[in-house]
């Protein structure tokens, strides 16, 4: 009797039912913490993305910061050189290539370089002196007492001990540039022809004078310098060809200039002033 007043159990396709809709439950819940987790791994490869992203752009800044903290530190040392070369070149008078070879190799001790390149410039004028008076001595045989009565004084005595001017006339024997602090000087170049004016009467005093070919270049240079010509100065033909007696180096700071050497045969191709 107990049995039959008891409610009745679930059929079979009740707990069928119920079974599918538990399992569907479960799958949802599954799916939707698969979604979660998706997006979470999602979120975290964004943001390890950013981080990467970050990081690459502060490395290419500060790349960029040590490219341009070179380029400037080597543009200063470019600049630094330059001026050690013009510098080397104002005290010594050399041309700036051989001051820049000479400061190469001596790894821009600039008190080294200057020390070579002044012992190389003395040494080239005594050359230039041994030279010119070698060259006097020979052209004074060829012309006998004549050349010796009319020759003047050799490279460097006072002009005050030749009795024929003022004014007299020289020949520039090497090229001279002045020191930008001492005025109304001007620069001479090898071979160029002079009036002389007046001179302090020292062997290697100053004189003053002007330029043959430009009259109003008047200013004051050194008596070191002048030799007297060997012979008027004549005009040349076109096409004439000349052996050269004497080295002339083409002035580095001036163009238009060929360097020549004893020996060198140059022919003369277009029509020049008479002097």
């Amino acid at each position: 009797a107990a049995d039959e007043d008891a409610p009745p159990g679930p059929t079979a396709a009740e707990q069928a039912a119920e079974a599918k809709r538990r399992a569907a439950e479960e799958a949802e819940r599954a799916a939707a913490a698969e979604r979660e987790e998706r997006k979470r791994a999602a979120a975290a490869a964004a943001a390890a993305e950013e981080q990467r992203r970050l990081r690459a752009e502060a490395e290419r800044r500060a790349a960029e910061q040590r490219e341009q903290e070179q380029r400037r530190r080597e543009e200063a040392e470019r600049e630094r050189k330059k001026n050690l070369v013009g510098e080397a070149a104002k005290i010594t008078g050399a041309d700036e290539e051989r001051c820049r070879a000479c400061l190469e190799s001596k790894n821009w001790d600039f008190e080294a370089a200057v020390t070579v390149l002044a012992a190389e410039q003395e040494a080239e004028r005594k050359r230039l002196q041994q030279e010119e008076a070698a060259r006097q001595q020979a052209h004074a045989q060829v012309n006998g007492s004549h050349r010796q009565a009319s020759a003047g004084p050799q490279q460097g005595p006072s002009l005050g001990y030749d009795s024929s001017g003022p004014p007299w006339e020289r020949i520039c024997a090497r090229h001279w540039k002045p020191m930008p602090h001492v005025q109304h000087t001007m620069q001479l170049l090898h071979g160029e022809r002079l009036q002389v004016q007046w001179t302090d009467g020292h062997a290697n005093g100053w004189a003053y004078g002007h330029s043959i070919e430009d009259p109003d270049k008047s200013a004051y240079f050194p008596q070191a310098v002048l030799v007297p010509p060997l012979r008027p100065a004549k005009a040349r033909d076109i096409g004439e060809t000349c052996t050269v007696l004497e080295r002339f180096e083409a002035p580095h700071e001036i163009r238009g200039y060929l360097s020549v050497d004893v020996g060198d045969e140059v022919q003369l191709m277009h029509p020049i002033e008479k002097p």
